[in-house]
Protein backbone atom coordinates (compact mmCIF):
# COMPACT_ATOMS: atom_id res chain seq x y z
CA UNK A 1 0.00 0.00 0.00
CA UNK A 2 1.25 3.43 -1.07
CA UNK A 3 -0.04 4.60 2.46
CA UNK A 4 2.17 2.29 4.06
CA UNK A 5 5.54 1.89 2.16
CA UNK A 6 5.98 5.79 1.16
CA UNK A 7 4.61 7.43 4.57
CA UNK A 8 2.93 9.79 2.29
CA UNK A 9 1.65 11.60 5.80
CA UNK A 10 5.52 11.31 6.82
CA UNK A 11 4.47 10.31 10.46
CA UNK A 12 5.95 8.48 13.19
CA UNK A 13 4.36 6.64 16.35
CA UNK A 14 5.99 4.21 18.67
CA UNK A 15 4.98 1.46 21.18
CA UNK A 16 4.14 3.23 24.52
CA UNK A 17 6.82 1.32 27.10
CA UNK A 18 4.74 2.55 30.23
CA UNK A 19 2.66 1.73 32.36
CA UNK A 20 5.58 -1.58 32.61
CA UNK A 21 3.44 -4.54 33.03
CA UNK A 22 4.63 -7.51 34.62
CA UNK A 23 3.14 -10.74 33.61
CA UNK A 24 0.22 -13.60 35.15
CA UNK A 25 2.53 -15.63 37.37
CA UNK A 26 0.43 -19.05 37.84
CA UNK A 27 -2.59 -20.58 36.77
CA UNK A 28 -4.32 -23.24 37.67
CA UNK A 29 -1.64 -24.01 40.33
CA UNK A 30 1.54 -24.22 37.96
CA UNK A 31 4.00 -21.97 36.86
CA UNK A 32 2.97 -20.20 33.47
CA UNK A 33 4.24 -21.76 30.17
CA UNK A 34 3.53 -21.41 27.27
CA UNK A 35 1.19 -24.02 26.64
CA UNK A 36 -1.49 -22.35 29.21
CA UNK A 37 -0.34 -19.40 28.09
CA UNK A 38 -2.23 -20.37 25.04
CA UNK A 39 -4.80 -21.96 26.59
CA UNK A 40 -5.75 -18.31 28.50
CA UNK A 41 -5.85 -16.31 25.50
CA UNK A 42 -7.72 -19.36 23.54
CA UNK A 43 -10.10 -19.20 26.15
CA UNK A 44 -13.82 -20.73 26.21
CA UNK A 45 -13.30 -21.43 22.35
CA UNK A 46 -14.29 -25.01 21.75
CA UNK A 47 -10.70 -26.19 20.19
CA UNK A 48 -8.45 -29.13 20.95
CA UNK A 49 -5.97 -27.16 22.20
CA UNK A 50 -8.32 -24.99 24.78
CA UNK A 51 -8.13 -25.29 28.50
CA UNK A 52 -10.46 -28.10 30.33
CA UNK A 53 -11.75 -24.74 31.24
CA UNK A 54 -13.55 -24.01 28.35
CA UNK A 55 -17.10 -23.37 27.91
CA UNK A 56 -16.71 -24.28 23.96
CA UNK A 57 -17.98 -21.24 22.81
CA UNK A 58 -17.85 -19.62 19.09
CA UNK A 59 -15.48 -17.35 20.54
CA UNK A 60 -12.57 -16.71 23.24
CA UNK A 61 -13.98 -14.29 25.32
CA UNK A 62 -16.56 -11.21 25.52
CA UNK A 63 -15.12 -7.97 26.49
CA UNK A 64 -16.53 -6.96 30.13
CA UNK A 65 -14.91 -3.22 29.77
CA UNK A 66 -11.32 -2.03 29.46
CA UNK A 67 -9.68 1.68 29.53
CA UNK A 68 -9.14 2.81 25.90
CA UNK A 69 -11.85 4.71 23.84
CA UNK A 70 -10.62 3.97 20.58
CA UNK A 71 -10.97 -0.02 21.77
CA UNK A 72 -13.49 -0.43 24.42
CA UNK A 73 -16.55 1.87 23.32
CA UNK A 74 -17.32 -0.58 20.39
CA UNK A 75 -20.09 -2.70 21.62
CA UNK A 76 -20.51 -6.51 21.93
CA UNK A 77 -16.70 -7.35 20.94
CA UNK A 78 -15.88 -11.23 20.47
CA UNK A 79 -12.56 -11.87 20.70
CA UNK A 80 -11.71 -14.90 18.68
CA UNK A 81 -8.25 -16.57 19.27
CA UNK A 82 -6.67 -20.21 17.67
CA UNK A 83 -3.65 -21.49 16.35
CA UNK A 84 -2.63 -21.36 13.34
CA UNK A 85 -2.37 -24.31 11.11
CA UNK A 86 1.18 -22.71 9.92
CA UNK A 87 3.45 -22.37 12.92
CA UNK A 88 3.32 -24.53 16.29
CA UNK A 89 3.89 -20.68 17.74
CA UNK A 90 1.05 -18.96 16.59
CA UNK A 91 -2.11 -17.83 17.28
CA UNK A 92 -4.50 -15.81 15.29
CA UNK A 93 -6.65 -13.40 16.73
CA UNK A 94 -10.00 -12.22 15.03
CA UNK A 95 -11.87 -9.34 16.91
CA UNK A 96 -15.38 -9.02 15.99
CA UNK A 97 -17.82 -6.03 17.14
CA UNK A 98 -20.82 -4.07 16.65
CA UNK A 99 -20.35 -1.04 15.03
CA UNK A 100 -22.73 2.03 13.63
CA UNK A 101 -22.25 3.70 9.97
CA UNK A 102 -22.59 7.16 9.14
CA UNK A 103 -26.17 6.42 7.58
CA UNK A 104 -27.43 5.00 11.21
CA UNK A 105 -26.62 1.10 10.03
CA UNK A 106 -25.71 -0.95 12.85
CA UNK A 107 -22.98 -3.72 11.24
CA UNK A 108 -20.76 -6.31 12.05
CA UNK A 109 -17.19 -5.70 11.90
CA UNK A 110 -14.17 -7.87 12.12
CA UNK A 111 -9.85 -7.85 12.17
CA UNK A 112 -7.44 -10.11 11.76
CA UNK A 113 -4.13 -10.49 13.76
CA UNK A 114 -1.36 -12.60 13.79
CA UNK A 115 0.12 -13.17 17.30
CA UNK A 116 3.41 -14.24 18.33
CA UNK A 117 5.21 -15.06 21.40
CA UNK A 118 7.13 -11.90 22.57
CA UNK A 119 10.31 -11.51 24.87
CA UNK A 120 9.71 -9.46 27.83
CA UNK A 121 13.01 -7.41 29.90
CA UNK A 122 13.61 -9.70 33.31
CA UNK A 123 11.78 -7.16 36.00
CA UNK A 124 8.26 -8.43 34.05
CA UNK A 125 9.03 -11.77 33.50
CA UNK A 126 7.06 -14.51 35.82
CA UNK A 127 9.86 -17.21 37.06
CA UNK A 128 12.16 -16.05 34.35
CA UNK A 129 9.50 -16.56 31.40
CA UNK A 130 8.02 -14.41 29.12
CA UNK A 131 5.02 -16.63 28.30
CA UNK A 132 2.08 -14.84 28.39
CA UNK A 133 3.49 -11.66 26.30
CA UNK A 134 2.37 -11.87 22.87
CA UNK A 135 3.24 -9.23 19.75
CA UNK A 136 -0.43 -8.63 17.77
CA UNK A 137 0.08 -7.56 14.18
CA UNK A 138 -2.33 -6.54 11.41
CA UNK A 139 -2.33 -5.15 7.83
CA UNK A 140 -6.12 -3.08 7.29
CA UNK A 141 -6.78 -0.65 5.39
CA UNK A 142 -3.68 0.21 4.45
CA UNK A 143 -2.03 0.03 7.90
CA UNK A 144 0.19 -1.71 9.53
CA UNK A 145 -0.64 -1.75 13.41
CA UNK A 146 1.47 -3.28 16.17
CA UNK A 147 0.80 -4.09 19.35
CA UNK A 148 2.42 -5.65 22.75
CA UNK A 149 -0.48 -7.69 24.76
CA UNK A 150 0.59 -8.64 28.03
CA UNK A 151 -1.59 -11.33 29.92
CA UNK A 152 -1.92 -10.22 33.07
CA UNK A 153 -4.22 -12.38 35.55
CA UNK A 154 -6.96 -15.07 34.53
CA UNK A 155 -9.21 -17.27 36.76
CA UNK A 156 -8.15 -21.06 37.16
CA UNK A 157 -11.82 -21.62 35.81
CA UNK A 158 -11.45 -18.90 33.11
CA UNK A 159 -14.53 -17.09 34.33
CA UNK A 160 -12.25 -13.83 33.88
CA UNK A 161 -9.32 -12.65 32.17
CA UNK A 162 -7.52 -9.20 32.30
CA UNK A 163 -5.07 -8.38 29.36
CA UNK A 164 -3.32 -5.29 29.02
CA UNK A 165 -2.26 -3.92 25.46
CA UNK A 166 0.01 -1.08 23.76
CA UNK A 167 0.10 -0.43 20.04
CA UNK A 168 1.21 1.83 17.54
CA UNK A 169 0.18 2.57 13.78
CA UNK A 170 3.30 4.33 12.56
CA UNK A 171 1.88 5.69 9.48
CA UNK A 172 -0.87 7.58 10.88
CA UNK A 173 1.00 9.15 13.91
CA UNK A 174 -0.82 7.01 16.37
CA UNK A 175 0.19 5.45 19.87
CA UNK A 176 -2.66 3.48 22.14
CA UNK A 177 -2.27 1.49 25.55
CA UNK A 178 -5.22 0.17 27.54
CA UNK A 179 -6.65 -2.94 29.37
CA UNK A 180 -9.31 -5.51 28.83
CA UNK A 181 -11.64 -7.29 31.63
CA UNK A 182 -12.97 -10.23 29.74
CA UNK A 183 -15.33 -12.96 30.52
CA UNK A 184 -17.11 -15.91 28.67
CA UNK A 185 -20.62 -13.90 28.05
CA UNK A 186 -19.52 -9.94 28.51
CA UNK A 187 -20.78 -9.38 31.50
CA UNK A 188 -19.36 -8.68 35.33
CA UNK A 189 -17.95 -12.47 36.74
CA UNK A 190 -20.65 -13.54 39.17
CA UNK A 191 -17.64 -14.70 41.55
CA UNK A 192 -15.38 -11.44 41.61
CA UNK A 193 -18.22 -9.11 42.53
CA UNK A 194 -16.68 -8.88 46.00
CA UNK A 195 -14.00 -10.91 47.80
CA UNK A 196 -10.81 -12.16 46.34
CA UNK A 197 -12.34 -12.28 42.81
CA UNK A 198 -12.92 -8.32 42.95
CA UNK A 199 -9.54 -7.95 45.00
CA UNK A 200 -7.70 -9.83 42.13
CA UNK A 201 -9.06 -7.99 39.23
CA UNK A 202 -8.53 -4.41 40.69
CA UNK A 203 -4.90 -5.48 41.24
CA UNK A 204 -4.43 -6.85 37.79
CA UNK A 205 -5.56 -3.22 36.74
CA UNK A 206 -3.79 -1.65 38.62
CA UNK A 207 -0.94 -2.90 37.22
CA UNK A 208 -2.03 -1.66 34.02
CA UNK A 209 -2.02 1.94 35.63
CA UNK A 210 -6.23 1.87 35.13
CA UNK A 211 -8.88 2.08 38.14
CA UNK A 212 -12.15 0.35 38.19
CA UNK A 213 -13.99 3.83 37.43
CA UNK A 214 -11.95 4.57 34.48
CA UNK A 215 -13.57 1.67 32.62
CA UNK A 216 -15.67 1.35 29.82
CA UNK A 217 -18.49 -0.74 28.93
CA UNK A 218 -19.61 -2.10 32.17
CA UNK A 219 -19.68 -0.47 35.63
CA UNK A 220 -17.72 -2.12 38.34
CA UNK A 221 -19.63 -4.00 41.09
CA UNK A 222 -20.69 -1.22 43.67
CA UNK A 223 -20.74 -3.55 46.72
CA UNK A 224 -22.17 -5.99 49.10
CA UNK A 225 -25.84 -7.28 47.69
CA UNK A 226 -26.09 -4.62 44.34
CA UNK A 227 -27.51 -5.31 41.38
CA UNK A 228 -25.68 -5.93 37.92
CA UNK A 229 -24.20 -2.78 36.69
CA UNK A 230 -25.54 -1.44 33.46
CA UNK A 231 -23.74 -3.15 30.67
CA UNK A 232 -22.71 -1.10 27.30
CA UNK A 233 -21.40 -3.90 25.80
CA UNK A 234 -24.00 -6.41 26.38
CA UNK A 235 -27.91 -4.60 26.21
CA UNK A 236 -30.75 -6.39 25.45
CA UNK A 237 -31.49 -4.24 22.93
CA UNK A 238 -28.45 -5.54 21.57
CA UNK A 239 -29.41 -9.39 21.94
CA UNK A 240 -32.21 -8.30 20.27
CA UNK A 241 -30.49 -7.10 17.55
CA UNK A 242 -28.02 -10.01 17.33
CA UNK A 243 -30.99 -12.35 17.21
CA UNK A 244 -31.29 -11.36 13.86
CA UNK A 245 -27.73 -10.63 13.02
CA UNK A 246 -25.41 -13.19 14.07
CA UNK A 247 -22.29 -12.48 14.34
CA UNK A 248 -19.66 -13.43 12.19
CA UNK A 249 -17.33 -15.73 14.21
CA UNK A 250 -16.02 -18.34 11.67
CA UNK A 251 -11.72 -18.18 11.89
CA UNK A 252 -10.33 -16.19 8.81
CA UNK A 253 -7.72 -18.52 9.22
CA UNK A 254 -4.00 -18.58 7.76
CA UNK A 255 -4.89 -16.06 4.97
CA UNK A 256 -4.90 -12.03 4.96
CA UNK A 257 -8.28 -9.82 5.99
CA UNK A 258 -7.84 -8.73 2.33
CA UNK A 259 -8.50 -12.50 1.31
CA UNK A 260 -10.99 -12.88 3.25
CA UNK A 261 -13.08 -9.79 2.97
CA UNK A 262 -12.74 -10.90 -1.54
CA UNK A 263 -14.26 -14.21 -0.44
CA UNK A 264 -17.39 -12.93 1.72
CA UNK A 265 -18.19 -10.39 -1.26
CA UNK A 266 -18.61 -13.34 -3.66
CA UNK A 267 -20.73 -15.81 -1.26
CA UNK A 268 -22.92 -12.03 -1.22
CA UNK A 269 -23.26 -12.19 -4.86
CA UNK A 270 -23.49 -15.27 -5.34
CA UNK A 271 -26.70 -15.28 -3.07
CA UNK A 272 -27.87 -12.34 -4.65
CA UNK A 273 -28.23 -14.16 -8.04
Amino acid sequence: CILQQNNVFGCDAEILSSPRVPLISSWRGKDVDQISARQILIGHLDHPEASSASQKKAWSWKVVCGANPAYDTFPAQHQVFYPSDKSKSALWYDPVFKVETLDGRQVWAKRHYRCMPRQVDPDLRANNSSCGAWTLTTLDNGVVSTEHWTTVDAADDLSWAVLHYSGAAAVVGQSYVGGLLCSADGQWPNDARQGEGLRRIRDALDKCGIQLWELYGHGPPSGVGSGSPTSFMWTPEHAAWEANHPPPLDPIGDQSVQAWRQEEKKKLAGVSH
